[in-house]
């Protein structure tokens, strides 16, 4: 029993980098899911990313979408400011499927002027 536990620990410990904790960009922009008749009519809703935090200024969101539970080759970029805060993506369901959408990074982006900062 204690070889098990002391290789789960150590496997533990081996896969921990991998592992990614939220970050403070994270939670710049999240995706929503709001009624659109056309969207309505197929069954679904329309998704939309939203800047969830204006005073953070522009975000830089990319984005990947599923359809019918596979992963499709739309990897989007897509800039989130204060003057527009939110950008539809589509319907979560189609005629021909369901889709949906997964955030794959978010990037806050320097304000214009300010000297870049290296990270």
């Amino acid at each position: 029993m204690r070889v098990s536990r002391r290789l789960f620990f150590a496997l533990l410990l081996a896969l921990s980098p991998c592992i990614q904790a939220e970050t403070v960009d994270d939670a710049l922009s999240r995706l929503i899911e709001t009624d659109d008749s056309l969207c309505l009519a197929h069954g679904g809703n329309m998704v939309s990313l939203q800047l969830t935090d204006a005073a953070a200024g522009a975000v830089e969101v990319w984005v990947d979408r599923w359809f019918m539970q596979v992963q499709t080759a739309d990897h989007t970029r897509h800039i989130l400011t204060p003057d527009a805060p939110e950008k539809e993506l589509g319907c979560s369901h189609s005629i021909a499927g369901p889709q949906h959408w997964t955030i794959y990074s978010i990037k806050r982006l320097p304000v214009a002027g300010a000297p870049l900062s290296k990270e």
